[in-house]
């Protein structure tokens, strides 16, 4: 059974595991994967680690997603690729939206096919697209925006 609760300090370690274990297929189509960063090295880990409201999807102790909310972004959702196609995506993108409301705002890779019907399912749209750099290499991202306050749909 799958549990979603609140992250805790400890599971730091966990969450940078089923980062890194689903990061290649987010990549994929997207950027050179060399420019491919573990979280725990990511520019951003204080700011992810301190700042965001994360919560977590626990199969028993293991750590096997996770969701972490700034404001009303949503700035990472992972799930292991062991456990995906479970609807662990899509209760952790839930929890999200009941906290965030309207709007709700997240940015892909503008490859990642996968993500993006993920979040068109959920109702985003795609309101733009934009180029920057990671680890020196070029890649380019989509912005997506939910501006429904309904959770059901999903």
């Amino acid at each position: 059974m799958i549990i979603i609760r609140p992250y805790l300090e400890q599971d730091w370690s966990l969450i940078c595991h089923a980062h890194d274990r689903a990061q290649p297929a987010e990549f994929k189509g997207s950027c050179d994967l060399r420019a491919m960063t573990p979280l725990a090295h990511n520019p951003n880990a204080d700011k992810i680690c301190y700042s965001y409201k994360k919560f977590v999807a626990c199969k028993g102790k293991t750590v096997v997603g996770f969701v972490a909310i700034d404001r009303n972004c949503i700035a990472l959702l992972y799930v292991d690729p062991d456990y995906q196609n479970q609807g662990i995506g899509k209760r952790l993108l839930h929890l999200a939206l009941k906290l965030i409301g309207s709007p709700a705002y997240t940015i892909v890779m503008a490859g990642n096919q996968r993500a993006i019907a993920f979040y068109k399912k959920a109702e985003f749209q795609e309101i733009g697209t934009f180029k920057s750099h990671i680890s020196g290499y070029p890649c380019k991202f989509m912005r997506l925006v939910r501006l429904t306050e309904k959770i059901d749909p999903l």
